[in-house]
C-alpha cells in the first residue's frame, strides 16, 4: 500500500549532518567568491601600475633615443637606451602573466557565482540547455523537463566540452554508455546496480573538493567560446593512417640523418677550402627532391598537426588535474588510470606531442623553411616524430578524452550534490522498487516545494491519482520521475531518502498535435501510450536484465469523450499491470478509481485537493488516500471571468 504522509519540502537536518561538511555550502561559496574577487582587484590594480610603467618606460626611451640622436648624448647614453627596451620587453611578460593570473582568477570568482545562482533559483538563465540532446521520441526526456529551458540538464550542466556535455546527456537520458566503472578485459560487465553505485561514490568524492572542480571550471572557461570538441584531435591522432603499411618506412629515418650530415658536411667542407663552394648545392638540391616526393605523404599529416596546437593547449590543463588529484573513489582513480594507458601518463604525451608540434611551426618562418628546414630534412624528422607518437599514443587518445569527459559529468552531479545537502543518495536495490519519503520536486525552490511519501509497490502495482485542476497531480508524477532519472545517473534525489532498483521510465504528458505530420493531438498521444506499451513488452520479454518499467501517464486520453476515454484508460492500465509494469496515472474521471475495488491487490487510489475559503481557493498539495470528491472546473472559469452559471 502507498504511503502518503505530507510534509513540506525543508533541508533535512539528517541529510545534512550526513554531508559531513565542515560548512555550509553556501558560506563557502560566498567566501571563495569573495576571495576570489579580492584578489581580481589586487590584479586589476597591479596591472594598471605596470601598464603605467609600461608607458613611461616606453616614453623615457623613445625620449632617450631623441636625445641622442639630436642632443648629441655620449655614446655611453646608448646603455640606457638599451636598458630601457629591456625593462620595456620584461614589463610587457610581466604584464601578459598578471593578466592570465587575472583571467584565471575572474574565471574561478565565476564558477562560484554560478553556484550561489543555483542555490538562488537563478538557474534558469543559464546558456547552457542541452537542446541539442532533445529526442521528440524519447520515452521521458520531453515530460520530465530534461532537457531545454528550465531543464534538470541547465540545472546540472557544469561541462566544459562537447564530450563532457555528451556523456552527462547521456546519463540523464537513461543511457549507461561511456560508465565510469567498465569492466575490464575478460570479466563480465559491470551490472547496473554496480554501475551507479560507481558513480554514486565518485560523485561523493568530487562533492566536497571544491577547489578541484573550481580548477577544473577555470581551466575549461579558456576553452574556446562555447563547447569545443576534442573529436577532430582524437580521429586525427588515432586514425588508420599510422597502420604499418600506410606509415612512414623506417628505412627513411637513415635518409633523415644522412642527407643533413651529407648537406652540412659539405658546407663545412668548402668553408675551410676542402671541397668546391657549390659542392653543398649538390646535396641540398636532393634534399629538395627527397622532400618533394614525399610531400604528398607528408603535407597532410604536418598540416593537420600544426592545425591541433590550440587543442593541446586547451586539454592539457584538465587532464593534468585528473591526473595529478589524490581520489578515493575506485571510478576516479580507474579514470586516472586511463591516462597511462600508452605506458606513460596523458600529460606527458601532451606535451611530447606539444614540443613536435613547437618544432613544426617553425617553418612559419620564410627563411627557415625554404632554406635551414629543407637542408635539415625537417619535415621528415618531424613527419617521423608525428608518427611515432601517434603509433604509440594515439590509440589511447579517446580513453584520454573519454575520461576527462566523464570526470566532466560526474563534477556536474558533485556540484549538484554540494549545493544540496538537503537532497540524499538512493539506497539501490536489486527488485523493482520504488519507496520514498518526502520525495519532492528537484526543480522546484525549497521554499515553494511541497513533499510527499510515495510508494509502488513493485512490478504489476499502480496509482491512480485524481484530483482537481492545478492541485498538484502532474506534478507529482513528474517528481517521481525526475529523481528516478536523478537515481540512476548516480545523482541524489529530492528526498530525505528512497529506495529504488532498476526502473526504466516512460511517459506520456504533454501531447501536441503536429502539422507537419498531420497528426492530431490525440492521435500524437496514442503514439506516445504505444510507446509505453512496447517498452513494458519488451521489459517482460527480457525480464529482469532491462529492468522493471515505470510508466507515469498525465490525464490518460482526455482527448477524446468520457466513456471512450474510460474504457481506453481501463485496457491500457490493465495492460499495462498485465505486462509487470508499475507506475502511476492521473486522471479527471473518477470512475478510472473503481479499479481499485476490482483490483484492489494492484491499483490504490491517492487524491489532491484544493481548500475554498469564500471566493477564495487554495491548494496544499497534499497526497491523501482514496478518489477526490471534489472538482473546480466551474469554479476556476469564474474566477477567470467565465461564469458559465448552473444547470
Amino acid at each position: 500500500m502507498p504511503s502518503t504522509t505530507s510534509s513540506d519540502a525543508k533541508p533535512d537536518a539528517r541529510a545534512s549532518k550526513e554531508r559531513s561538511f565542515d560548512e555550509g555550502p553556501r558560506r563557502i561559496h560566498e567566501a571563495a567568491l569573495k576571495a576570489r574577487n579580492e584578489v581580481v582587484a589586487s590584479l586589476e590594480a597591479r596591472a594598471n601600475v605596470i601598464a603605467t610603467a609600461r608607458l613611461l618606460v616606453f616614453g623615457g626611451a623613445l625620449a632617450l633615443l631623441a636625445a641622442i640622436v639630436f642632443a648629441h648624448l655620449p655614446s655611453g647614453a646608448w646603455l640606457g637606451f638599451v636598458g630601457l627596451v629591456l625593462a620595456f620587453g620584461a614589463l610587457v611578460v610581466v604584464h601578459a602573466r598578471v593578466h592570465e593570473a587575472k583571467e584565471r582568477k575572474v574565471a574561478a570568482a565565476r564558477f562560484h557565482e554560478r553556484a550561489l545562482a543555483r542555490m538562488a533559483g537563478k538557474w534558469r538563465a543559464f546558456a547552457s540547455i542541452g537542446e541539442k540532446w532533445a529526442v521528440e521520441t524519447h520515452p521521458y526526456a520531453g515530460d520530465l523537463d530534461v532537457f531545454g529551458k528550465s531543464s534538470l540538464f541547465q540545472l546540472l550542466d557544469a561541462t566544459s566540452t562537447r564530450f563532457g556535455e555528451e556523456v552527462l546527456a547521456r546519463w540523464l537520458s537513461g543511457e549507461s554508455a561511456g560508465t565510469s566503472a567498465p569492466a575490464k578485459e575478460g570479466e563480465a560487465p559491470v551490472d547496473f546496480a554496480e554501475m551507479v553505485h560507481a558513480r554514486q561514490a565518485a560523485v561523493k568524492d568530487l562533492a566536497p573538493r571544491v577547489t578541484v572542480r573550481e580548477e577544473l571550471a577555470v581551466v575549461g572557461s579558456l576553452l574556446d567560446d562555447g563547447k569545443p570538441d576534442p573529436r577532430p584531435f582524437v580521429m586525427w591522432a588515432g586514425q588508420a593512417a599510422v597502420a604499418k603499411d600506410q606509415g612512414l618506412a623506417p628505412s627513411l629515418r637513415i635518409v633523415a640523418v644522412v642527407m643533413p650530415v651529407l648537406t652540412i658536411g659539405t658546407a663545412v667542407a668548402a668553408s675551410f677550402g676542402l671541397a668546391p663552394r657549390a659542392a653543398f648545392i649538390a646535396p641540398f638540391i636532393l634534399c629538395l627532391v627527397i622532400l618533394g616526393s614525399l610531400r604528398a605523404r607528408l603535407a597532410p599529416n604536418l598540416e593537420a598537426a600544426s592545425s591541433k596546437e590550440t587543442a593541446l593547449a586547451r586539454y592539457a590543463g584538465m587532464l593534468a588535474i585528473l591526473e595529478n588529484e589524490k581520489f578515493e573513489a575506485p571510478a576516479l582513480i580507474a579514470l586516472q588510470q586511463r591516462l597511462r594507458e600508452s605506458g606513460a601518463s596523458a600529460t606527458q604525451e601532451m606535451a611530447s606531442l606539444s614540443r613536435i608540434v613547437g618544432f613544426l611551426d617553425a617553418r612559419n618562418n620564410e627563411v627557415f623553411r625554404f632554406f635551414i628546414g629543407p637542408m635539415l630534412m625537417w619535415d621528415l624528422w618531424c613527419a617521423l616524430a608525428l608518427d611515432g607518437w601517434r603509433k604509440r599514443a594515439g590509440r589511447v587518445a579517446f580513453g584520454w578524452f573519454r575520461a576527462l569527459a566523464e570526470l566532466e559529468a560526474l563534477a556536474s552531479l558533485a556540484g549538484f550534490t554540494f549545493e544540496r545537502p538537503d537532497h540524499t543518495f538512493p539506497e539501490l536495490v536489486a527488485g523493482p522498487t520504488f519507496e520514498s519519503v518526502t520525495l519532492g520536486h528537484p526543480l522546484i525552490e525549497a521554499d515553494k516545494r511541497v513533499s510527499n511519501d510515495v510508494t509502488l509497490q513493485g512490478p504489476g502495482h499502480a496509482l491512480v491519482v485524481t484530483g482537481s485542476n492545478m492541485s498538484g497531480k502532474s506534478t507529482l508524477l513528474r517528481a517521481i520521475g525526475i529523481n528516478v532519472v536523478l537515481a540512476n545517473a548516480g545523482a541524489p534525489v529530492c528526498a530525505t531518502s528512497m529506495r529504488v532498483g532498476r526502473l526504466v521510465v516512460a511517459t506520456s504528458m504533454r501531447v501536441s498535435d503536429s502539422l507537419d505530420e498531420g497528426t492530431s493531438r490525440f492521435y500524437a498521444e496514442l503514439k506516445k501510450l504505444k510507446l509505453v506499451l512496447d517498452l513494458a513488452r519488451k521489459a517482460k520479454k527480457a525480464g529482469s536484465t532491462e529492468g522493471t518499467v515505470l510508466f507515469l501517464l498525465d490525464e490518460i486520453l482526455h482527448g477524446t469523450n468520457t466513456r471512450e476515454r474510460l474504457i481506453g484508460a481501463r485496457a491500457i492500465l490493465r495492460e499495462l499491470l498485465a505486462q509487470g509494469a508499475m507506475g502511476a496515472v492521473s486522471t479527471h474521471d473518477l470512475g478510472l478509481g473503481d479499479l481499485e475495488t476490482e483490483m484492489p491487490d494492484h491499483v490504490r487510489n491517492i487524491h489532491f485537493e484544493e481548500q475554498v475559503n469564500g471566493e477564495v481557493m487554495t491548494f496544499d498539495y497534499k497526497l491523501r488516500t482514496g478518489v477526490v470528491q471534489s472538482s473546480n472546473a466551474l469554479r476556476l472559469m469564474k474566477i477567470v471571468g467565465l461564469d458559465v452559471g448552473e444547470t
